[in-house]
């Protein structure tokens, strides 16, 4: 079995999320060598094949010198890219891999020929058309040909992340990973990755769950903005800031929540309200591919439009008619589950492409 070296920062999204199938493969347990020094990669590693996760994130900024360098001495590169949106952030990485992953990507590939205010889509309609601008708008550069766009790949998302959220023990697990090794995190893992989640039966007292922060720039969080002047009168409507502790306690017990876009479409919330058997309420996500796929409108999640003119209407929709919220609620557990317990398979193929 060829040894396969694997460079990664060490935060919580990676310990946690991004690396979770590489820690729990079933089919390819002894085959990774982790790494977060490119010094080791560059002088000391004897592999041949190298995956890079997350890298040239922190700080945001490709080292083309060090990709250069790279592709001269491996095999096969592929590259995990760490974005939360469709957009192909870091496109400069391109001609220097094999393959591209990418957590999502538009179903109009058109789109990853344009650069996009804010780096998103979405950013860029909040830009156009209520004119948002941010304090420190950043430059992106396109990718070059077609022929690097091939190399693109949907990899897994924030679904696969561990649930429930527990904020301080991940942190523990980081810093071991950091300090140790990053098989260490597996420490503070679930066990049992469905044993916290709802059951069917579970009560629900609580109606609309909108708690959310505000991610700095205006393009990003200005969506959330909107909401929150739409729903702070509104009783039906739970919205402010609480601790992680509270946040697992009350989307428990919510009927409905509602996932705003964040860093990109994707929101750990989004499979959080999947898992505690809550209806999904999100903005509109049919221009994004994505896998796990809990976005199938009015089947596994509730669509509102971006400007939010429907949003108090449907979540006053969906509270009045419990019957069908219950089985949209179940249709999407249930094709998450699926989906779920198939991720060693599909993270099996993709190893298998990337080696080539």
């Amino acid at each position: 079995m060829e040894k396969i070296t694997v460079l990664s920062i060490y935060d919580r999204i990676s310990v946690y999320h991004t690396l979770k199938p590489f820690l729990y493969s079933k089919h390819r347990k002894n085959q990774f060598d982790y790494t977060s020094d490119p010094e080791y990669v560059l002088n000391k590693d004897k592999n041949e094949v190298l995956i890079m996760l997350r890298w040239f994130l922190k700080p945001d900024k490709v080292d083309i010198e060090f990709l250069k360098a790279v592709r001269k001495k491996y095999r096969r590169i592929a590259f995990f890219n760490g974005n939360a949106g469709g957009s192909i952030i870091r496109p400069e990485v391109l001609p220097y891999v094999d393959l591209f992953y990418n957590k999502s990507l538009f179903v109009d590939r058109e789109n990853h020929k344009k650069i996009f205010y804010g780096d998103e889509l979405f950013s860029q309609y909040y830009h156009d058309n209520y004119g948002i601008t941010d304090d420190y708008p950043r430059d992106r550069s396109l990718p070059q040909n077609d022929e690097d766009l091939k190399k693109l790949r949907i990899s897994w998302n924030i679904g696969v992340a561990d649930f429930p959220n527990a904020r301080y023990a991940q942190r523990a697990g980081v810093a071991l990973s950091r300090i140790f090794h990053v098989k260490l995190g597996k420490i503070f893992y679930h066990r049992n990755f469905w044993k916290g989640a709802a059951k069917a039966d579970d009560p629900k007292p609580m109606a609309i769950n909108a708690r959310m922060g505000f991610p700095p720039p205006a393009s990003i969080h200005y969506q959330r903005k909107m909401i929150v002047e739409l729903i702070k009168d509104h009783p039906d409507f739970l919205y402010g800031r609480v601790s992680q502790h509270q946040f697992n306690k009350e989307i428990k017990k919510s009927k409905i929540i509602l996932s705003p876009f964040g860093w990109g479409e994707l929101c750990k919330r989004d499979f959080e309200a999947v898992y505690n058997r809550s209806l999904l309420l999100k903005p509109e996500m049919s221009h994004i591919e994505t896998w796990p796929n809990i976005f199938k409108p009015e089947e596994t999640y509730i669509p509102f439009k971006w400007d939010c003119s429907d949003l108090i209407e449907k979540g006053e929709y969906w509270l009045a008619h419990e019957k069908e919220r219950l089985e949209v609620v179940e249709n999407a557990f249930e094709s998450y589950k699926t989906q779920i317990n198939a991720l060693d398979d599909r993270f099996e193929a993709i190893i298998t492409e990337i080696l080539g």
